[in-house]
Order: C-alpha cells, then sequence, then structure tokens
C-alpha cells in the first residue's frame, strides 16, 4: 500500500487549509516509540487534509524515518541543523521553541503540536501558542506518590496554555484529570496508530522441521528484558527445542547504574547462537520482519507493569497476526483478556508457555484472534476519525 492509498483508507473530510506545525524532542535516526509517535502524527494530518509541518531536532544522518515522512501529501520537513537554523548535532527544548515561534512568523499555524515535558515547559512559558497548543504528554510522573507540588506547578501551566492535551491511555488521560488543576476538560484520548501495512501479511506456517522465530522490535534497555530475551535460544535448546530471537533496531541505552549495560547487550547482539540481529531499518521493513514471526516479544521487567503507557510495538505484532507474550497487568487484561495465554514473568516461564500454546491449536488460535481484535481499536483508519472528531471540535467553523 502507497503513501496516496494509505491517505485514501479515510478521506479527508473538506476544510479549508488548516496548518499544523509538528515538533518532539525525539532524534528520527533512531527507531523507537518517541519517534513512531511523530511518524504516525504526520501520517493521520496528511490523511485528513492538514498542511503540515515537522520540524528536526536533529541532523539527519539515516533517512529511514524522515524520507518517508516527507513523501507524505501536504508535508513539509524543516531539517533545522542542515538548513542552518541551528547549530549543533541537535536542538536543545528552548532552542527548538525559538525556531518554532521563528516558523511560525514566516506562516501562522493554526495549530502546534508538541511532545517532551521540557519542550512543553518552555512554550508554556513563552505564551505565544497559547491556545493553538496539543501537547501529548508521556513523560511525567505517573503515580500519585511522584506528583509534588513543584509537579502540579509545572504540569499545570503546561495545561493552561494548552487548546489539547492528547493522552496516550484512558488510564493516563484519567489520572491527568484526576490530578492536575484544570486538566479535565482538555484531555483527550491519542492512541498508538498501527500504521497500514503495505505489504502482504504471510500466513502463518507449520513449524515442522524449522526452528521456532521469536521476534523482538524496539530500544535495547535493562527494563524493556532485551538482554534476557537474548538467552531464549539457549533456554529451548535445553528442553529440545531449536529457537531463533530475531531483534530489531539500533537504540542501545546508556545506564548509568550499570556501566556495563551497553557494552554486553551488543556482545549479545552480536555473538550470540540463535540470535539474529536485524540493526535498524525503516518502519515497514521492521514489520516486515515481525511478520516472519512466530511469537512476539514484549516482555519487560516486573517495575513497568506500573506504566500507564501501551507499546506500540505490541499493537504492531497484534496487526499482523503474531501473538505477543506479555506482562500480566490490569491494562493488558483489559485490553486481552485475562485468560490470555501469553501472559509471562520469567524467561523460564516464557520456554514453557510457548512451548504449552504452540502445541495446543485451540491455545494459539486464541492469542491470534486476541490480538486481532486488540489490533483492531488502535488501525490507522481509527487514529484518522480520531484527528477529524478532535479538529471538529477545535475548529467548527473549518469542518
Amino acid at each position: 500500500m502507497t503513501n496516496d492509498a494509505s491517505a485514501a483508507l479515510t478521506p479527508a473530510i473538506f476544510r479549508p487549509a488548516l496548518k499544523a506545525l509538528v515538533y518532539g524532542d525525539v532524534n528520527l535516526n533512531i527507531i523507537d516509540g518517541s519517534a513512531i509517535w511523530a511518524q504516525s502524527m504526520c501520517q493521520v494530518l496528511s490523511a485528513v487534509g492538514i498542511d503540515t509541518t515537522l520540524l528536526l531536532k536533529a541532523e539527519v544522518q539515516t533517512p529511514r524515518l524522515v524520507d518517508p515522512i516527507a513523501a507524505l501529501p501536504g508535508v513539509r520537513v524543516v531539517r533545522a541543523v542542515e538548513e542552518g537554523l541551528a547549530k549543533g548535532p541537535s536542538i536543545v527544548p528552548e532552542a527548538a521553541v525559538d525556531l518554532m515561534a521563528q516558523l511560525d512568523d514566516a506562516t501562522p499555524f493554526d495549530l502546534v503540536i508538541v511532545r517532551g515535558l521540557r519542550l512543553a515547559t518552555r512554550a508554556a512559558e513563552l505564551g505565544r501558542f497559547d491556545g493553538r497548543l496539543w501537547v501529548y504528554l508521556t513523560d511525567i510522573p505517573q503515580h500519585v506518590a511522584d506528583i509534588d507540588g513543584d509537579v502540579r506547578e509545572q504540569v499545570g501551566a503546561i495545561i493552561a496554555s494548552t487548546r489539547l492535551v492528547l493522552c496516550q491511555t484512558e488510564d493516563l488521560r484519567c489520572f491527568i484529570e484526576g490530578e492536575i488543576p484544570g486538566a479535565a476538560g482538555k484531555c483527550e484520548l491519542w492512541s498508538p496508530v498501527v500504521p497500514p501495512v503495505e505489504f502482504e501479511v504471510p500466513t502463518p506456517a507449520p513449524l515442522e522441521g524449522r526452528a521456532l522465530k521469536l521476534g523482538y522490535v524496539g530500544k535495547f534497555a535493562p527494563h524493556w528484558n532485551t538482554l534476557q530475551m537474548t538467552e531464549l535460544p539457549a533456554l529451548f535448546a535445553a528442553r529440545g527445542v531449536s529457537a531463533e530471537v530475531h531483534m530489531v533496531g539500533d537504540k542501545i541505552h546508556d545506564d548509568s547504574a550499570d556501566p556495563t549495560y551497553r557494552a554486553r547487550m551488543t556482545r549479545a547482539l552480536e555473538v550470540t547462537p540463535g540470535v539474529v540481529w536485524h540493526g535498524g531499518v525503516p518502519r515497514q521493513e521492521a514489520m516486515q520482519a515481525a511478520a516472519q514471526m512466530d511469537i512476539g516479544l514484549s516482555w519487560r521487567d516486573p517495575i513497568m507493569d506500573a506504566s500507564l503507557e501501551l507499546s506500540t510495538k505490541v499493537l504492531e505484532f497484534s496487526a499482523l497476526g503474531v501473538p505477543v507474550v506479555l506482562n500480566r497487568t490490569p491494562a493488558h487484561e483489559d485490553l486481552f483478556g485475562a485468560d490470555y495465554p501469553l501472559f509471562v514473568d520469567s524467561t523460564d516461564s516464557i520456554v514453557e508457555l510457548v512451548s504449552i500454546v504452540l502445541a495446543d491449536a485451540n491455545l494459539i488460535g486464541l492469542a491470534r484472534e486476541r490480538c486481532g481484535r486488540v489490533a483492531d481499536r488502535f488501525g490507522f483508519p481509527t487514529a484518522v476519525a480520531t484527528m477529524n472528531r478532535l479538529l471538529a471540535g477545535v475548529f467548527p467553523d473549518a469542518s
């Protein structure tokens, strides 16, 4: 499916040309959830007919995410470093807001969509975009015990300057509305977006005579259990099962609590038998790799269980018909059902549970059915319909 076809999935509602500026405190050279957010936002805005300007934070070192965005109808990409608008390899939030103001001088924007607490704080302080800001907040404390007076004041000032606060999950929306004065009535749900699949999704192949394929897509970080995932081929081999772990991505975290982590993670990706490291690739290529898997991996450290966010990669695996290994959390139970058969809590339980599920046609069928049902709720047409609804509410005369 091409970009034009993607836009045609849900026709744009006719409206006079609205102009949007999008900026996230994210590096589009690295494929992670925040970079995917920027790409998805531009895809949706293009699909609904908004003239969109995307300001890049960092000098482009790889075009795998930027080029598809630049090819979207009605989207202009501003490469601030290459165009001499900013110095250094990347822009700090304070400088980014000043540059946004310069772009607004040249072409006034009707809506300004930003991601990042520090960036949103500076934009609110400037005051220039008051009433036009749509702020996507994830990097804020997400537990009542962590919300002190200073945080309430900081986030409250942001919300006072915004037109809309975009929340990734209903839990996060309820939390912000309950804890931050002035948030009620401004918070809207903006869920992760599963992009249109631009290739034919393969039919699951029989396991007889080949290795089991498990896949992970995303960043490599301690709480994401990616180092433990590289142990899976050996653990399966100990049970007489040939298995491969395919890992896609190139963002390997430096961990201040474990200075050796980056080197150990890199070595595990490079030399562990049964681990296939694809490196960083464009999003559709990452999805093509994921589509070849028997099982997706999104098992994380229990410290992540209380997060009010939802993994985009879980949704992408689900959209491809690939059942996903998950932590059992209230949010995941709400989405997948308490009886979803691939909830796990350790590497050993992954090996045991995957072996049981793959041997039972009813269980693997149930897992695929639940994943498909979840993916349907986060598809591209749903995001386009949500954006049209939000725009109609904010700009009723333009609808």
